[in-house]
C-alpha cells in the first residue's frame, strides 16, 4: 500500500508506540481537559503521544452565500497536530496550520471576517467584484509541567499570520497578526476533584492598505457601516477610513482568565466545566500627533464550556454545551487637523459619537456517541447537536439610529459506520442539518426631529437584506463522505485518505441570488 506512505515517511524519523486506530479528535472526546485554554490539563494525557499530519483541498461552488463570500472558490493547506508526553512530568502540545484560499467575485467587507469587527467597511455597491486571495499560518505551542503529585502548571501561545487582498479597484491588502497567550495552573484536590485556573491575553492587529490601480477619474464609494449596514458613505481619496497610501490598524487587546472544575462523579463518569471572562479594547486607526484614530472600541465577553463524558467498557458517550455572550460598544472621534508653526498639522479631539451597541449569544449543544470501541476504532459514531445564534445592533449617527435584531436556530445529526480490520479501516460518514431563523430587518427612527443641517445617513440595502436573509432562511444540508485508512509498514503508522461533499439548499429566497451552495474536500494524511 503506498498512497500516504511517501508523505508521512518524510515527517516521521523514529518508531511510535502503537496507539491502535485511535485519532486526535477521539482523544479529545475521551478527555475535554485536552480542549481547555489552560495548558496545565495537558497533564491528563493517557498514552505516549499521537501525531497527525496531513494536505488537503477544496472546492466550493454556489450562489447561497453571505455579502462577503465567493460564490466560485478554491483552497488547499497542510496542517499538523501533536500531543507527547516526554516524561511523567512534562506534556507538549502542538499544532501548524497552512491554508491558502482563493475565491472570484467577491465583494462587500473589506475585512477578512467582519463578523468580528466592532464596524464594518463595505463597498457602496455590488457592481465591483473581483477575485480575493487569503493565506494564514496559524501555530499553537502549549506544555504542561508537574510541579508536585497534586499541583500542574502550564501555558500555551496561540499565533496567527495571514494576508488578504482584493485584485479588483478599489483594491485592499490586509496584513493580519493575531496572538495570545495563557499561563495556568491546575490542583488536584482528592481522586474526584481537579480545580485550574488561567490567565488570557490577546493581541490582534488587521491592517487594512486601499489603492487602485485602473482608471484614476472613477469615483470609489464605501459605507462605513455601524452596524445593520447603516453609516456614512465616504470616498476613497485623501481622507478618512479608507485613506490612500496609508495602513490603517484595527486593533484589538484582551484581558481576561477562566476557571475549571473537573468533577469525577463515578469512576467512568466525569463532568468538566470550565468560566471564562474576557475584557476587550480596542481601536481603528494610528496613534501618533499627526494621524488620526477614528475610533475607538470595548467589549465584555462571558463563556462557559462544559462536558459530561461517560466512559463503559466498548462505548464512549458525551455530552458538551457551550455558550458565549459579547456585548460591544463603538465610539467615533470627533477630530480635526490643527496647523502648527512649520507646517505640519496635528490631529486634535473633541469628543466621541456613541455608533454602536451590539450584542451577540451563541449557544450550542451537542451529543456524541462512540460505540464498540475497540483499539480506538468506534464500529459507530452518532451524533446529534443544536446551536443558537442571536445578534442585536443598535447603530447611530445622532439623531438618527437603526435597530435591528436577528435569531437563528440549527439542528444536525451525522452517523459514522467503521469497518476496523488489523491492517485497514473503512470509515463511512453521513450527516444533515436544519436551520431557520427570524427577527426585524431594520426599524429606522430618530431621538429627536432632524434640523435642516443634519443630513440623512447612508444604508446599503442590497448587503443589509441579503446577510439578513442569508442568515435566517430555511435551508438544509446534507453531507456525505469516505475514508480509507492503512497501516503503513511495522512501526504503527497509518496513511488515510478522504472525501466528504455537501450540498446547502435554502427555500424561499429573494434576496440571495441563489438557493443552492456545493462543496468537496479532499483530504491525504497519516497518524502515527
Amino acid at each position: 500500500m503506498l498512497f500516504g506512505g511517501a508523505f508521512c515517511s518524510t515527517i516521521v524519523a523514529q518508531s511510535s508506540d502503537s496507539i491502535g486506530w485511535m485519532t486526535i479528535s477521539y482523544l479529545k472526546q475521551s478527555e475535554a481537559w485536552l480542549g481547555s485554554e489552560n495548558a496545565a490539563g495537558l497533564h491528563t494525557l493517557a498514552i505516549p503521544r499521537i501525531s497527525m499530519a496531513e494536505v488537503y483541498a477544496g472546492k466550493q461552488d454556489g450562489n447561497f452565500i453571505n455579502y462577503y463570500q465567493s460564490d466560485n472558490s478554491f483552497e488547499f493547506g497542510v496542517r499538523s497536530e501533536s500531543f507527547y508526553r516526554l516524561n511523567s512530568k512534562i506534556v507538549f502540545y502542538g499544532k501548524v496550520d497552512y491554508r491558502n484560499f482563493s475565491g472570484k467575485n467577491m465583494g462587500g467587507s473589506y475585512f477578512i471576517d467582519p463578523q468580528n469587527t466592532p464596524f464594518d467597511i463595505v463597498e457602496y455597491t455590488d457592481d465591483n467584484r473581483g477575485k480575493k486571495k487569503l493565506e494564514d499560518y496559524h501555530l499553537i505551542g502549549a506544555v504542561s509541567a508537574e510541579l508536585s503529585k497534586k499541583l500542574f502548571v502550564g501555558g500555551k501561545i496561540d499565533y496567527t499570520a495571514a494576508n488578504y487582498a482584493k485584485q479588483k479597484d478599489l483594491r485592499h491588502i490586509n496584513k493580519l497578526l493575531d496572538m495570545y497567550v495563557t499561563a495556568g495552573v491546575s490542583y488536584r484536590i482528592n481522586k474526584k476533584l481537579e480545580l485550574g485556573a488561567d490567565y488570557y491575553y490577546r493581541r490582534s492587529t488587521e491592517g487594512l492598505l486601499f489603492d487602485m490601480y485602473g482608471t484614476t477619474d472613477k469615483v470609489y464609494n464605501s459605507l462605513i457601516s455601524y452596524g445593520g449596514f447603516f453609516g456614512v458613505m465616504e470616498q476613497f481619496g485623501d481622507n478618512g477610513y479608507t485613506k490612500e497610501n496609508q495602513e490603517k490598524p484595527l486593533f484589538n487587546e484582551y484581558h481576561g482568565g477562566a476557571l475549571q472544575v473537573k468533577w469525577n462523579i463515578l469512576p467512568k463518569l466525569n463532568f468538566f466545566s470550565e468560566f471564562a471572562y474576557k475584557s476587550r479594547s480596542g481601536y481603528y486607526g494610528r496613534k501618533s500627533p499627526t494621524t488620526v484614530v477614528y475610533s475607538e472600541h470595548e467589549s465584555d465577553i462571558l463563556s462557559y464550556s462544559g462536558t459530561l463524558s461517560l466512559q463503559q467498557k466498548e462505548n464512549l458517550h458525551s455530552l458538551h454545551v457551550e455558550f458565549q455572550w459579547e456585548a460591544l460598544d463603538n465610539f467615533e472621534n470627533i477630530y480635526r487637523y490643527d496647523n502648527e508653526s512649520g507646517g505640519i498639522s496635528y490631529v486634535g479631539y473633541y469628543g466621541q459619537l456613541h455608533t454602536t451597541d451590539k450584542t451577540t449569544w451563541n449557544v450550542n449543544a451537542e451529543y456524541t456517541g462512540s460505540f464498540g470501541v475497540t483499539g480506538g476504532c468506534p464500529a459507530w459514531v452518532a451524533k446529534g447537536g443544536f446551536a443558537y445564534y442571536s445578534r442585536d445592533i443598535l447603530a447611530s449617527v445622532y439623531p438618527y439610529y437603526r435597530k435591528q435584531n436577528l435569531h437563528t436556530a440549527t439542528f444536525h445529526v451525522s452517523g459514522e459506520y467503521n469497518i476496523c480490520k488489523p491492517k485497514d479501516r473503512y470509515t463511512l460518514y453521513i450527516g444533515g442539518s436544519y436551520a431557520s431563523g427570524n427577527g426585524d430587518v431594520k426599524e429606522d427612527a430618530t431621538y429627536a426631529t432632524p434640523t435642516e443641517s443634519q443630513s440623512a445617513p447612508k444604508s446599503m440595502d442590497t448587503f443589509l437584506y441579503r446577510e439578513f436573509e442569508y442568515l435566517t432562511a430555511k435551508q438544509m444540508k446534507g453531507e456525505i463522505g469516505f475514508k480509507y485508512s492503512r497501516v503503513i509498514g511495522k512501526k504503527g503508522m497509518k496513511g488515510y485518505t478522504s472525501v466528504r461533499c455537501g450540498i446547502t439548499k435554502a427555500f424561499d429566497v429573494e434576496y440571495v441570488e441563489g438557493d443552492s451552495f456545493y462543496e468537496v474536500k479532499w483530504t491525504l494524511g497519516c497518524t502515527f
